[in-house]
């Protein structure tokens, strides 16, 4: 090395110096760094271990409560011990009721941002806890809700009106709904699996099952009128809302057509289908009813506990058989005499025929309005 080259490193020994006491430095922060790291890493694995060890008992402990919960407590089989229980655990499991609103949303289909547009577009439902959104579904699901014309627009809002909650639909319905809300929660093996869906208790309830009514009236030529001159009849379809005038010509039209054999239980003398089935339905007698301004046929049955629903679609098509090829159409064939011709009363149609309960026509009829009618939501803010 030269002279040049130490002096050179003599001018500049003091940075390299400094930089080296620099480095130095940062070294020791990254070790100690590192070692507190690794004292963190260390308590860390201690917690985690500890949190294991907690965790594992806790799932010790869930199992064996759940293992005494199922040996202690008795079935649950009725609606109203499924209700008890679940407002005892709703506090800490379901504290704001979304899990029961969820599982009631799932279980109808139903939803309340669609079917309610207008409230839905004023922000109603945003600050709704779980049970309160869980009422709006209830009205929807059960035709509990009458529409009125907002002033100075076209849309519709709700005016909500009271559920019966006495019907065995709604009993069914509240059946299932806090079975299956229980079961999300993992109190499944408490609940009396012999139980089906929709089974409540065996006190009797009426059931009634509308359909649409028609009738043909032939009226006698007017004297003095050129036509139909030639004496024959005029014949005139007549559907439910013209027939409410002859409600009580029906009636005791149906009373006259009673056989001995339907005395105590209807229609039902002629049910051949399953025998669970005939053993919940007591009776059934064929009626009419008004319902908004309507004349509907009404079939009033008296039912032991509650159906499942594939029992009431069995009943819907005993029902339907009735009324077009046994005792519908016999009372179809016999004319009844009214002060405007002869009037023949069909409880079948070929096309359009349905029969619902009163909660499925109300629903069906909040469901689909008709184009005259002022359309609901649109932008109500």
């Amino acid at each position: 090395m030269g002279l040049r080259d130490i002096i050179q490193a003599i001018r500049e020994y003091p940075a390299a110096h400094a930089g080296l006491e620099t480095a130095r430095s940062e070294l020791r922060q990254v070790r100690q760094a590192l070692d507190q790291s690794e004292q963190g890493q260390r308590s860390l694995r201690i917690t985690l271990e500890e949190q294991k060890t907690n965790a594992k008992f806790l799932s010790h402990k869930a199992a064996a409560l759940q293992d005494a919960l199922t040996e202690f407590c008795p079935w649950l089989s009725t609606l109203e011990e499924m209700k008890r229980l679940y407002d005892t655990i709703s506090p800490s499991l379901d504290p704001s009721g979304f899990t029961l609103y969820r599982t009631a949303e799932k279980l109808t289909g139903i939803d309340i941002h669609t079917f309610f547009p207008y409230e839905d577009n004023r922000g109603m439902f945003e600050d709704m806890d779980g049970r309160q959104l869980l009422n709006c579904l209830i009205a929807a699901r059960f035709g509990a809700v009458k529409w009125e014309v907002v002033e100075g627009t076209g849309h519709e809002r709700a005016v909500f009106r009271e559920v019966d909650t006495t019907t065995p639909e709604y009993r069914k319905f509240e059946w299932q709904l806090y079975k299956n809300v229980l079961e999300r929660m993992g109190f499944e093996n408490i609940l009396a699996p012999e139980q089906e869906a929709g089974v409540i208790e065996n006190s009797v309830t009426e059931l009634k099952l509308y359909s649409p009514l028609t009738a043909d009236l032939y009226m006698e030529p007017d004297p003095d009128s050129q036509e139909h001159a030639d004496g024959t009849e005029l014949l005139v379809d007549l559907y439910g809302e013209d027939l409410t005038d002859y409600k009580k010509i029906i009636l005791n039209a149906i009373e006259d057509e009673m056989l001995p054999e339907m005395e105590e239980q209807g229609l039902m003398f002629a049910f051949s289908g399953s025998e669970a089935l005939g053993e919940k339905v007591l009776s059934l007698f064929p009626s009419v009813e008004e319902v908004d301004g309507v004349l509907c046929g009404a079939l009033v049955c008296q039912i032991k506990g509650a159906l499942t629903l594939a029992e009431l679609e069995e009943l819907k098509e005993f029902c339907t058989s009735q009324y077009a090829d046994g005792w519908g159409k016999d009372y179809a064939q016999r004319p009844r005499h009214t002060a405007d011709g002869e009037l023949y009363v069909n409880f079948w149609q070929d096309d359009s025929f349905s029969i619902l309960t009163k909660e499925e026509l109300d629903t069906a009829k909040a469901a689909s309005r008709p184009l005259r009618q002022p359309k609901r939501g649109g932008d109500a803010r």
